[in-house]
């Protein structure tokens, strides 16, 4: 099929909406496709031109950095690749057209960024933005204060664990950053003589500064040892000091048994673990203790691949612990999702997932040991898990229509960048999901003429409400029949959302269906999203792009929260 981007004459002329739709789902126009942002090269300027054209204007130069606090503001939960908001502060940060909204964004770094690989993130964005730019005084007056900022906006812990957690990131140490600022910290201290009558604050941040720099043994040749008479008298400077050293001697442990008590002790995290202990299961062991949800569901496999979770193995338990954790699931607002493609990966011992094809072709030739054959109680605790998980979706108070292809393709075709689940399968996902959570669903399969409505169980789990989907009768899909049925049975909806293998371009008259049935029922913000999960790219160039009209290609886990935000008219 072919398919094309939007001409300039197709683009939507409000640059604030086109600027929330970059933030959102990583373009301008109303498409999204998972994958590596940056390798396809998403964190570019020529992305995001709506920022200089909203800059070049004096009534709306601000407005890009406002748009990113709203944002970041209103629901950041809900932007599922926080790059894009990094990114366009950069962008914000390095254009010429504006110096007003240079100065505004380098002030608002400190806000933004606040996770220290975020701020690193945008050192990397802003250095590489520079370069393409050619601008010759890349680390400027703004820049150097806004890193300032940054490093002076955290108490002394937090820095500590920022420095040492995230030492380098995205190409860019602390310490390279440290150099090209040259920080202030409002006193120097040459030796350990003038302690006294300096402030302990200062003291506790240049002794963190000289450690990015210099190391923990030039630290104390500074400063002294904890418990060195200069430095006892400040109780912060002693914490700091003794969190270091146990930092230090975690790093160049060799003793796993020590580590992993090092690990419980000091709440370090993977972030924390250097190269030689990563493969150690007393380590592993101890992260497991006290890791979040969404981490583990991401290091399932290489924990299992390291051969850890072997039947009735330490790490087993803790790993079923944290799976049938309900609370962790509801206060990390995990998604069913999120669970299922983890679930269907680990069945499928990891398979590579990839959609560059030459990193695949690479892979395939290396030789690789078969992993460790997949532990049966983990995967029942996921199912579980994943069924815990579908009862605490937020709802969004809005109607659906959910219209699912169950036919024989569905059933059997790889889903594009999730390839261990099949299309029928996400179809299925999607609309329990909404099933539980909304008050006002219905899900139906397409037929030769119109559409069935399919009478599943609210309360059914995965598992059952697949295999009542599978026995739903089928048909010829096409997406206009989901607004076709609405309009003729009368009934209101606020989004339909249609669930397909592939777009035919032939006869497709979903756009101007969805714009009569708008007209006829007076909703005119009713959306339709149109889920094409096995094509890497559904785009057609339209005469006028319709703002309520999103389609998606293939699936990963941030599709669920990216539909709810357009349903919401976030973007």
């Amino acid at each position: 099929m072919t398919t094309q981007k939007p001409t300039d004459d197709a683009k939507e002329n409000d640059a604030e909406l086109r600027m929330i739709r970059y933030l959102y789902i990583g373009k301008e126009y109303t498409e999204y496709q998972p994958g590596n942002w940056f390798v396809h090269q998403y964190y570019s300027t020529d992305r995001v031109p709506s920022i200089e054209e909203m800059a070049i204007d004096k009534n709306t130069e601000t407005k890009p950095v406002e748009i990113i606090e709203t944002v970041f503001k209103k629901d950041k939960n809900l932007v599922q690749n926080f790059e894009t908001l990094v990114f366009a502060l950069a962008v914000c940060a390095r254009q010429n057209k504006s110096e007003k909204l240079r100065h505004l964004a380098y002030s608002k770094v400190k806000s933004i960024c606040a996770e220290p690989q975020h701020f690193l993130l945008f050192i990397k964005f802003a250095d590489q933005i520079a370069k393409k730019n050619n601008t010759k005084h890349g680390w400027g007056h703004g820049w150097k204060k806004a890193v300032e900022e940054w490093y002076n906006s955290k108490n002394y812990l937090e820095l500590a664990e920022c420095v040492t957690r995230y030492k380098s990131r995205y190409g860019w140490k602390h310490k390279d950053i440290l150099k090209l600022s040259h920080i202030s910290t409002g006193a120097k201290v040459e030796d350990k003589s003038q302690l006294a009558q300096i402030p302990e604050p200062v003291i506790v941040k240049n002794m963190i500064f000289c450690y990015v720099m210099n190391g923990l043994k030039e630290l104390k040749k500074k400063y002294g040892d904890a418990d060195d008479p200069a430095i006892s008298k400040h109780a912060k400077a002693v914490e700091i000091i003794k969190y270091l050293e146990n930092v230090e001697d975690f790093k160049h442990c060799e003793d796993e048994v020590r580590a992993g008590g090092l690990v419980e002790m000091n709440n370090f995290t993977l972030d924390h673990v250097p190269g030689h202990l990563l493969k150690s299961e007393e380590v592993w062991n101890s992260l497991l203790v006290s890791m979040d949800y969404a981490t583990l569901l991401e290091n399932l496999q290489r924990i299992h691949n390291l051969g850890f979770l072997k039947p009735n193995s330490v790490s087993v338990a803790k790993v079923l612990d944290t799976l049938s954790s309900e609370e962790k699931i509801v206060s990390e607002k995990i998604h069913p999702a999120h669970i299922l493609i983890a679930a269907k990966n680990y069945e499928n011992s990891g398979k590579p997932l990839s959609y560059e094809k030459r990193k695949v072709r690479e892979e395939a030739k290396k030789q690789h040991p078969p992993p460790p054959k997949m532990n049966q109680k983990i995967v029942d605790a996921l199912y579980k898990s994943l069924n815990m998980a579908l009862s605490h979706v937020e709802p969004t108070g809005l109607r659906y229509l959910v219209t699912v292809d169950m036919g024989e393709k569905m059933q059997v075709s790889p889903v594009w960048h999730c390839g261990n689940m099949n299309a029928a399968e996400v179809g299925c996902l999607l609309a329990l999901s909404l099933l539980r959570s909304e008050k006002n669903v219905t899900v139906a399969t397409f037929k030769d003429v119109g559409i069935h409505t399919a009478n599943l169980e609210k309360n059914s789990t995965f598992g059952q409400a697949l295999r009542r989907m599978q026995q739903l009768p089928t048909g010829t899909v096409n997406l206009s029949k989901p607004m076709s049925w609405a309009s003729y049975q009368n009934k209101k909806y606020d989004v339909f959302i249609n669930i397909v293998h592939q777009i035919s371009l032939k006869d497709d008259t979903s756009a101007e269906e969805i714009t009569s049935y708008r007209t006829k029922m007076s909703l005119p913000d009713a959306k339709l999203i149109n889920c094409v999960l096995c094509d890497s790219t559904a785009y057609r160039l339209q005469k006028q792009i319709d703002k309520n009209i999103l389609t998606i290609c293939g699936f990963d886990q941030c599709v669920p929260k990216i539909i709810e935000a357009f349903s919401k008219s976030f973007f």
